[in-house]
């Protein structure tokens, strides 16, 4: 396969496993929202919040078998990740925005009233909270669009970091693993 032919694959496939990481982050999303209401959900929600860069690596794994060659460069792996997480981001927008608008309309009022509650509780112990108090209660409440719509910024820039660290840790281990088979 040519560099250009490789390249091409890579958007296509990260189209396909977003899906499958999309999904995976919708998962975490409702034990997120659940978390209010069962808190051995925490538990949980960290357990997958941990395996996030782990599973992103195992798809890119996925990726590097599907273009039949036995070394990938590491633009290729790090444009496989990055826009694996670009693609997962959109899929878990719109089950975010669904959820905010018509699910749970009243959940980001009800998050905003709770945040304010706590420092209120922690304005005394930290003072510097009154600051952060002060900013929450004179700001507009975000739309249901604008919390879902973070969440784009938030995976890219996670697709970003992962895909530099998930293509660094392939490089090394393509080429540990090609220097023992000269061995």
């Amino acid at each position: 396969m040519t560099p250009l032919e490789i390249r091409s694959m890579a958007y296509k496939m990260a189209a396909k496993y977003a899906l499958y990481m999309g999904a995976f982050l919708l998962i975490r999303f409702a034990v997120e929202v659940s978390m209010q209401q069962y808190m051995w959900l925490t538990i949980f929600y960290l357990v997958l919040s941990v395996f996030i860069p782990f599973y992103a690596y195992r798809l890119a794994k996925k990726f590097i078998q599907q273009t039949n060659e036995p070394t990938v460069s590491f633009s290729d792996f790090y444009t496989f990740t990055f826009f694996l997480f670009v693609f997962a981001s959109l899929i878990l927008t719109i089950g975010q925005y669904v959820f905010y608008q018509y699910i749970s309309p009243n959940y980001i009022t009800d998050m905003h009233q709770s945040l304010l509650e706590n420092l209120k509780l922690l304005a005394p112990q930290f003072p510097s909270f009154n600051t952060y108090q002060e900013i929450l209660v004179n700001s507009p409440m975000p739309s249901s669009l604008q919390m879902a719509t973070q969440s784009i910024w938030m995976y890219s820039i996670a697709g970003i970091i992962l895909g530099l660290i998930n293509a660094a840790i392939y490089r090394y281990l393509s080429k540990r693993n090609n220097t023992s088979e000269q061995n």
